[in-house]
């Protein structure tokens, strides 16, 4: 699929409809959100064998009173309506908000499911952006890291090079993270990569285009080479995939 493919088709799907109501999920999932098993000490190794995990209902965060209340996940101190519960709900804000800020409202997404603003957030010529948006986004609900909860988006460094339509944000941060049953803390360094795909698309807003994987300082060093988010996700789904590839083929050799 060709690049200007991948931005007519994410124009067409997200640019109007999907990008006017990002939804407000008040169910609490260990923060980020997915409902796959992730074995300690990092996310970088991904069980394939989905656990499913009982999720507690933190009630509303979009009435009176509660936004104040609930902390945001990105662990600035502010309540979630307050913060990055404003990016999830209002494009305009969203449109107008630093890479920084995008940065700590992916982090909180996925600790609210905030599946539309994953998507949304992501640019169209990231290598792990997938055309079929509506299965993307049932990947995310799928493959979420309820195991976890998130406990902080520490931001290390924030970056612009050049200007105008080529003007390009890195952010250096650490997702912090706690093992909802061992309570083993975690954690992943990235230097994430932004930059704007028109004003057509989420009205110009910073998106999401690549990140570079680090071990968090005081981490041990991993096994594997490190993914973010989007690539245990895509990598998870892959292996589902060939196991049901797998089953089919035991199957057409019993019979």
């Amino acid at each position: 699929m060709t690049n200007t493919s991948r931005l007519f088709i994410l124009l067409i799907t997200l640019a109007t409809p999907c990008v006017s109501s990002f939804t407000v999920n008040t169910r609490q999932t260990s923060p980020l959100s997915s409902c796959s098993s992730l074995k300690p000490p990092s996310l970088l190794q991904l069980d394939a064998k989905k656990q499913k995990s009982k999720k507690k209902n933190k009630g509303s965060t979009s009435g009176f009173g509660g936004a104040a209340v609930v902390p945001c996940p990105c662990g600035s101190g502010s309540g979630y309506m307050k913060c990055c519960g404003r990016l999830h709900n209002d494009p305009a804000v969203f449109a107008a908000a630093t890479a920084e800020e995008v940065v700590r409202a992916r982090y909180s997404a996925y600790s609210e499911r905030e599946v539309d603003f994953i998507v949304g957030s992501t640019h169209p010529l990231n290598k792990n952006f997938i055309s079929d948006i509506e299965h993307w986004k049932e990947t995310i609900r799928m493959n979420c890291y309820d195991n976890f909860e998130l406990t902080s988006c520490e931001i290390l460094d924030e970056t612009y090079e050049g200007e105008g339509d080529k003007q390009i944000a890195k952010v250096k941060f650490v997702a912090k993270m706690t093992q909802v049953d061992s309570r083993e803390k975690t954690a992943f360094q990235e230097t994430s990569t932004f930059e704007r795909a028109g004003k057509n698309i989420m009205g110009g807003a910073w998106l999401y285009k690549e990140g570079v994987i680090e071990t968090a300082p005081g981490m041990p060093e991993p096994e594997t080479a490190p993914k973010n988010l989007d690539e245990e996700l895509k990598a998870q789904e892959e292996g589902q995939v060939d196991e049901s590839k797998e089953e089919d083929g035991d199957e057409s050799m019993a019979e």
